[in-house]
C-alpha cells in the first residue's frame, strides 16, 4: 500500500511539471500561444518572457510568447503551436523562438478574395 501511494505521488509530481519546449500553462494565455524555453532563446528571437507559467522547470526556463511575428513578403500573425493554427490560417517557419512545432500562424486569403482590387500582400498570401 505504501509503495502504491509513493508511486501515485511521483506520478502526480511529474504531471505538474511543464516540459521544456512544451506549452505554457495558465496565466490567461490562449491555448498554444506560449512555449517553455530558455529565456536567452526567447529574447534572441524577439520573444517576450512570462514568469510562473512553466511550473517546476529550472529558473532559466520561462514561458515565451511572440506577437506579432512578421514576414516582409507574407505579412504576420502570432507564434503558436502548429496544432492550434487552424481554420483560415497557415504557418510560416523561422519567425518564432522555440521548437519546430511553434511557428508563426497567419491568416490566409479567402478564395473569394482573389482577383482585381487586391493589395500586393493579399496577392502573395496562400488561399485557404
Amino acid at each position: 500500500m505504501k509503495l502504491f501511494a509513493f508511486t501515485v505521488l511521483l506520478a502526480s509530481l511529474a504531471l505538474t511539471r511543464a516540459a521544456v519546449n512544451g506549452p505554457c500553462t495558465g496565466g490567461g494565455l490562449a491555448a498554444g500561444t506560449g512555449v517553455c524555453i530558455s529565456t536567452s532563446s526567447c529574447t534572441a528571437k524577439g520573444g517576450t518572457v512570462h514568469n510562473n507559467l512553466c511550473p517546476n522547470d529550472p529558473d532559466n526556463i520561462k514561458c515565451c510568447t511572440k506577437a506579432p511575428c512578421t514576414s516582409a513578403s507574407l505579412g504576420g500573425g502570432i507564434c503558436r503551436t502548429t496544432s492550434t493554427c487552424t481554420g483560415n490560417h497557415y504557418t510560416i517557419s523561422d519567425l518564432c523562438p522555440g521548437p519546430n512545432n511553434f511557428k508563426c500562424c497567419a491568416p490566409c486569403a479567402p478564395s473569394r478574395k482573389r482577383g482585381a482590387g487586391l493589395t500586393e500582400l493579399e496577392k502573395r498570401l496562400p488561399i485557404c
